[in-house]
């Protein structure tokens, strides 16, 4: 670490990578598993590919979210994330 945080850096990291990370655990699992059916993957293995690929993607957005600048900008980089798979999840569903 280059300098110790604030507490209130630390909460708004904190809580950003673990309820926002969880967020984005899911919709990533949702995500995948409306998407790739939907582009002709048989739904067994796309299942299969959500649930091996959600875990590896969570630990990835904590890590991304304690290398933000702040609290507010780790909040702003999951939540785009997570806007930008819900978007995905919901064409999933659509198309």
């Amino acid at each position: 670490m280059k300098h110790d945080w604030t507490k209130g850096e630390a909460w708004g990291k904190g809580t950003a990578a673990l309820l926002g990370g969880f967020v984005v655990f899911i919709l990533f699992g949702l995500a995948l598993g409306t998407a790739l059916p939907a582009l002709g993957l048989p739904v067994g293995i796309a299942v299969a590919l959500s649930v091996a690929l959600s875990v590896p993607v969570w630990c990835a957005i904590i890590g991304w979210a304690v290398l933000a600048p702040s609290g507010r900008g780790a909040w702003l980089r999951i939540g785009g994330t997570a806007v930008l798979l819900g978007a995905v999840t919901a064409l999933g569903y659509f198309l």
